[in-house]
Parts: C-alpha cells; structure tokens; sequence
C-alpha cells in the first residue's frame, strides 16, 4: 500500500490541540476510509511503524487506535501476515423476526437458499421432547445453506414432524431449484399455511465441527454463533426445532432495551 493514503476527513494531520485524543482521531480517520472504501476489505493495512511515519504519531497511539478497530470488527490481526480490513458483517436486530432475504438485501448483498437434503428419522427423546411428540415417531430432517453473494453465511437444519416435513421439504426443493432466497419461516407462508405465531431463542458461541465448517467454507474450529428456535402455532403447539449456524465473521446481532430511569430493571 501507498504512504501517501489520502484522509477521508479532508485534514491533513492528527492535532494534539483537538479535544479528542491523538489515537481517537487515528481511529476514526482509518474508520473513515474503511467505510468509504479506500481501504477495501482483506487489504493490508499499513504496519505499525508506517503509521507511525504516516501521521506522526507514537507507537502506543497506533495500537490503541487498531484495538478500537478490532473491538469494532473493522479489522483483524493475522500472525505473522499483518492487519487486514474486515470484511463487514450483517448485524440484524432481535426485536423482530426479520426475513432472510430482507436482511441481506439491506446490507448490499444478493440472498439465495441452497438446498442440501431431507431425510425421515425417528425422533430421539430431545425431539421428541421439543416437538411434543412420542419417541421414534417419524420426524423429517431438513437441511438449507443461507448464502450472500454466493457466499455461504448460515447452515440451518430444521425438524417437522409429520406431513408438514415432507410438505416443506418439498417446496424448499423447489425453491432452491428456481433459486428462491427463503428461510424455513417463509415457507408456511408460500405453502399456503398459517404463519407461526411465535417463537422461543437461545444464542450460543460454539466452535465449528468437521461438517459445519466444510459446509460454511470455514475452518474447523472457527467461532460461530449457534441459534436454537422453537416455533410455535398461534394455538401454542411446537411445529419446528431449528438449529442455525451463522458464522462468527459475518453476523452479529443486536437488541435495543429501555432502562426505567434507572430503577426496576433486572440487569444487563
């Protein structure tokens, strides 16, 4: 990379007469031309002592300014390779259920589901459990790849019991095939059944097995974010037990709480 990178804030040097600290304003400058794309995503940034030499700054000021980027997401630190441009990720906010192909489309990217398989298993005691169902009735097993720009970002695996499986798997077939973006959710719908009326959640980091990480493109080990749904008819009867894994490096999610003045509430 250049020496010369051009500021996208206009000003030509750091000041240490500004109110902000020195390794505040380097932060927010390199922010700056990360989210302007003058440094692109996977580009190297300059080293340490090249920034250093760049804005006339200390040392400690350029690691104190990569931390808060890191801290962001906006870049990350290779061993022995250097300090690369993160690619961004999709924050998706969990006051609301929002649809697949809608959050990727808001973020720039092109949605498609990729249908992996079905298959009939008995259900084990967990399932059988979760659905409300007697163990070993025949439960399908449903797989989907949700991908952004071709690109591989969660692997779901969803479980029905009875007709409605089989019903779903067929239409996710068929949808794939005409490369429909879609989640499991939105396939009552284009099936022509009542949506589910609610939903529990539970959020987990888990590291990715063998099968996970070769179906993600990642490697084994890598942190993903494992999302465990329950849905539910409106008349409260459990209909599906969904296991989604989204990768650590593309998705994060978010919640917005009120705090009552600062009484009654229950921590956070």
């Amino acid at each position: 990379m250049s020496r010369n990178v051009p500021l996208a804030t206009g000003e030509g040097q750091l000041s240490p007469e500004k109110s902000k600290p020195l390794y505040q304003q380097l932060k927010e400058v390199l922010a700056e031309q990360i989210k302007n794309g003058i440094l692109k995503p996977e580009q190297r940034l300059p080293s340490e002592k090249e920034l250093c030499a760049m804005y006339n700054v200390s040392r400690i000021t350029v690691r104190q300014a990569l931390a808060e980027l890191a801290r962001e997401g906006l870049i990350y630190r290779s061993h022995g390779k250097g300090t690369f441009v993160a690619r961004p990720r999709i924050h998706q906010e969990l006051v609301r259920v929002t649809p697949f192909e809608e959050t990727l489309r808001s973020k720039g990217l092109e949605p498609s589901t990729e249908y992996l398989g079905s298959s009939l298993i008995a259900a084990d005691y967990h399932l059988a459990t979760v659905l409300a169902i007697p163990i070993a009735t025949q439960v399908t097993r449903l797989e989907l790849l949700g991908l952004g720009n071709n690109e591989p970002m969660v692997y779901y695996v969803s479980y029905f019991a009875g007709e409605l499986g089989e019903k779903l798997s067929d239409l996710a077939r068929e949808l794939s095939r005409q490369r429909v973006a879609f989640s499991t959710l939105d396939l009552y719908k284009k099936a022509g059944l009542p949506s589910p009326s609610m939903l529990t959640q539970s959020f987990e980091a888990v590291a990715a097995g063998r099968e996970q990480a070769r179906i993600l493109g990642v490697k084994q080990g890598e942190p993903l974010l494992l999302v465990t749904s329950l849905v539910y008819t409106a008349a409260g009867r459990p209909v599906e037990y969904k296991r989604a894994a989204y990768r650590g490096d593309k998705y994060s999610f978010y919640i917005t709480r009120p705090v009552n003045g600062g009484e009654g509430y229950d921590g956070y």
